[in-house]
């Protein structure tokens, strides 16, 4: 049997896959996508979208049938399985120990899990999610995440493949975008890392496997796929209603390290109609090739922006012969990339539709707008933002060109702030993780500020302005990505406000309502962060200031107990000078009168002076003390003055 496995490193239901067919001695081959590199890894994206229809992950290839995660009852049923109760499967796997596929032993590892675990017991309070009782899933859910925010740096979902590129990665970063409306309806995220009530109790009306919403998956409910069938391209139109046009858009996110991927995508989605090279329309962002084929013009179209580039394929009637919605587009091979943004259908009906007509044309989910006082857009949403779209159009002509390319921007624009979505939750998810860490700073600073040491003080104050400019940076990135959010919600509302929508008597509702509705709570969503970014700069701006005068004052009374020890100093060298000089000075008198007094004897001596040497040495005292005064007065001022002669 031809048994492959198409698999994510860090996810936990490949494991359990591959621990199934471990345990049963299937033979299969293990295809890791993302740890392969390079056109190795895209051939193999490219293999499992062929077999699947989707991105997910697992995907169990079994002799032309693939299913899609871990459905162990389908698994069973094609391998020709015995079946087993389910208690005694799931000891199996547990005893077997290959589940997990990480090991946690590592310490490294352990403390990362520790710190994830608190990251998320802090999200499902926050959200108001139940945590899976499940310990041995939770734990390999965070070893994942803990793997994915140490290689890619942010929490990208364990179970879905992620690029390393946060723009293209940003509604799968943990809670995903689609976290809420799983749980809701399915009881348990894609993971089941957060769960609702009902799976608690377990409900058994919640399905044993999870589609993954982003995938907008057709295999809901875990229904296997045979590679042999035929998948419509357009699966929300009927067969009986006939089409005049019929356009399907993809839009990926622009790719700078790859820039050539969509001039690449384009030429094989060219030569799928076996067209020249030569015949292909070349502009600056655009390129355009166009053939028809048995009463049909095909038209393939490619736009290049600065954040997304779109390959339109356009399917025209032509001779009068119209077209069959399900079947048209599946001759042109469409390049899949992971970093897929957006995908719709715009078609045209042979005729006015009526209300009967929607309901087979659209997903559940239907809005209407009457534009331009002429023509209607219908769209229907099967899940919200999930980017997988379509538009109905009013069968005119005349203006189709103009209201299929709003559309498009509107389709781009919106799911582009889904995007902008994900960064402002990333943005949140920093500056808890920051508050956290200044509030913790703050709490030890208040204890033990008092007796602190300037050396202490110093550091905090370095420690603090390190994460206010980091709250800074924060704060200059969620302005720039506020005011890209504002101009595209402008861009939405400029083509609502043109199109002039009004009640078509349909009884849904208008279209404007569904993307502005998510639109305009982001730019407020922004404003809040900035309050609350605000308030924390102010606390820290406090204690910074507060810290710093800390320390000045300490500095100040350091310098003044230096001065004032200085002082002393010097006013203890001006008495030991003053000392030194009266010395001085009684030294030089001393030798003078005993000088003297060896003339004076000798004057006496030669009967010159007839005064006893007695007198005449205290009478010459204060002659004696004045000279000596006189010359160290003399000596003091000759050192002072070469002193400042040195100095200049």
């Amino acid at each position: 049997m031809d048994i492959r496995v198409y698999r994510i490193s860090t996810c936990h239901w490949c494991d359990k896959v591959e621990t199934f067919l471990k345990i049963h001695g299937v033979n299969y081959r293990s295809v890791v996508v993302d740890l392969l590199a390079g056109n190795e890894q895209e051939k193999a994206i490219e293999e499992s979208y062929h077999l699947s229809k989707q991105r997910s992950f697992p995907v169990t290839y079994i002799d032309g049938t693939c299913v899609i995660g871990f459905h162990e009852s389908r698994l069973r049923q094609l391998l020709k399985l015995p079946s087993k109760k389910e208690e005694r499967e799931r000891i199996k796997l547990e005893e077997y120990g290959v589940a997990g596929g990480i090991s946690s032993e590592d310490k490294d590892q352990r403390e990362a899990t520790k710190k994830m675990r608190e990251w998320m017991l802090r999200e499902a309070e926050s959200h108001g999610y139940t945590i899976n009782a499940d310990e041995k899933v939770v734990e390999e859910i965070l070893v994942g995440l803990a793997k994915n925010e140490k290689r890619y740096g942010y929490k990208a979902c364990p179970c879905r493949l992620a690029t390393g590129k946060y723009q293209l990665d940003c509604d799968i970063i943990c809670p995903c975008s689609y976290c809420f409306m799983d749980v809701e309806k399915n009881g348990r995220c894609y993971c089941s890392l957060f769960v609702s009530d009902r799976f608690v109790a377990s409900d058994p009306a919640l399905p044993q496997y999870v589609p993954d919403l982003r995938e907008r998956s057709e295999t809901e409910g875990g229904r296997s796929v045979s590679v042999a069938e035929e998948v419509p391209a357009v699966v929300a139109v009927a067969p009986e209603i006939l089409l005049k046009t019929c356009i399907k858009v993809i839009g990926f996110m622009q790719d700078i390290a790859d820039k050539n991927r969509a001039s690449d995508g384009f030429l094989r989605m060219a030569s799928s109609l076996d067209t020249q090279v030569s015949v292909v329309q070349w502009n600056e962002d655009t390129a355009c090739v166009s053939k028809s084929i048995d009463d049909t013009k095909f038209i393939i179209k490619l736009r290049q922006d600065t954040e997304v580039y779109t390959y339109q394929i356009t399917c025209e009637s032509v001779n009068g012969k119209l077209l069959n919605g399900e079947k048209i587009i599946q001759r042109i091979s469409v390049p899949e990339h992971k970093n897929k943004l957006f995908e719709c259908y715009l078609i045209v009906p042979s005729m006015a539709y009526t209300k009967e007509d929607l309901q087979l044309l659209l997903p559940r989910q239907r809005y209407m707008s009457h534009i331009y006082e002429k023509y209607k857009v219908a769209a229907g949403f099967e899940v919200e933002g999930t980017g997988k779209d379509t538009f109905v159009i009013s069968p005119d002509d005349q203006m189709l060109d103009k209201i299929v390319e709003e559309i498009i921007t509107l389709e781009t624009n919106y799911q582009l702030l889904s995007v902008e979505r994900q960064r402002y939750i990333l943005a949140m998810d920093k500056l808890d993780i920051l508050e956290s860490t200044i509030v913790s700073k703050m709490r030890i600073i208040s204890m033990n500020l008092p007796k602190s040491l300037p050396e202490t003080l110093k550091g905090w104050l370095h420690g603090l302005s390190n994460n206010f400019g980091d709250i800074s940076g924060i704060a200059e990135e969620s302005r720039h990505r506020m005011n890209d959010t504002l101009l595209k919600r402008d861009v939405i509302r400029r083509i609502f406000k043109d199109w002039g929508e009004v009640d078509g008597g349909f009884n849904y509702p208008a279209l404007s309502r569904f993307i502005l509705e998510k639109a305009d709570t982001l730019g407020d969503q922004y404003q809040r962060l900035f309050i609350r970014i605000d308030g924390i700069r102010r606390e820290m701006s406090d204690l910074i200031t507060m810290l710093r005068t800390k320390i000045d004052l300490i500095l100040q009374e350091q310098s003044l107990e230096l001065q004032r020890s200085m002082d002393e100093t010097t006013k203890t060298q001006m008495m030991m000078q003053h000392t030194v000089e009266g010395l001085s000075v009684i030294v030089l008198s001393y030798y003078t009168i005993h000088l003297f007094g060896f003339v004076f004897e000798s004057l006496e001596a030669s009967h010159v002076v007839n005064v006893s040497l007695t007198t005449a040495k205290a009478i010459f005292v204060p002659i004696a003390i004045g000279i000596s005064w006189y010359l160290t007065f003399r000596a003091k001022r000759l050192i002072k003055a070469r002193s400042t002669q040195k100095s200049k």
